[in-house]
């Protein structure tokens, strides 16, 4: 949802040469019956319309185009002067967020994250880890037979980027243990912005403090 806001904002902006933006829209949409405590429901043609004060467009077509397709509503970046590229380095959220939660995460390569003593915690829907039949809630103990850390699991997927060979990942649930294999053969994968040269920067523009 935030992705394609995101789109929206930067075709206001585009739209209007910048003299508006979704807060203009925020502001006209939500400021009806202000102080009220009444519930006021709307529909997507409530929405549509709105869109349509602030700057006419074909917002019916722009909306159900980006909530009818079935892959992330990626374009609002674009839109906005950058570009996501993947580099085999974390970025600064992410290693903000396993730093304050303990927690690993692996899910544009196997598609699954854990936690620090290698408790699965999520396991990504039709990524390797899911197709090779691994589940929340089994622990990873071990990889390629060596003990499990976050850096030894590193290590495997540099290593079957190169040799093309499954990774292969002993678990253990309720007092069971099986050794899976997992093909993935990409290599580590973290998401970046990158600023595209030549386009406006409405990212940051949207994101200053008001």
């Amino acid at each position: 949802g935030a992705m394609i806001w995101l789109d929206v904002d930067c075709k206001i902006r585009q739209l209007t040469h910048d003299k508006a933006s979704l807060e203009t829209f925020t502001h006209q949409f939500y400021g009806v019956d202000n102080g009220s405590y009444v519930t006021r429901t709307y529909t997507f043609n409530d929405v549509v319309a709105a869109l349509n004060k602030v700057a006419p467009y074909d917002w019916a077509k722009f909306l159900r185009t980006r909530l009818d397709q079935h892959k992330p509503p990626l374009a609002g970046i674009a839109a906005s002067g950058w570009k996501l590229t993947y580099s085999s380095k974390p970025n600064s959220f992410e290693k903000a967020m396993m730093a304050k939660y303990h927690m690993v995460s692996f899910a544009l390569t196997l598609g699954l994250s854990l936690n620090g003593d290698g408790d699965i915690r999520d396991v990504l829907w039709n990524g390797p880890a899911f197709k090779a039949g691994i589940g929340s809630g089994e622990k990873l103990v071990a990889v390629n037979g060596k003990a499990y850390s976050s850096d030894v699991l590193q290590q495997a997927i540099v290593a079957a980027q190169k040799d093309k060979q499954p990774i292969q990942l002993m678990l253990k649930y309720q007092g069971q243990y099986r050794t899976v294999p997992v093909a993935y053969y990409g290599g580590p994968q973290y998401p970046h912005l990158t600023r595209v040269k030549g386009t406006p920067d409405y990212l940051d523009e949207i994101l200053k403090a008001h």
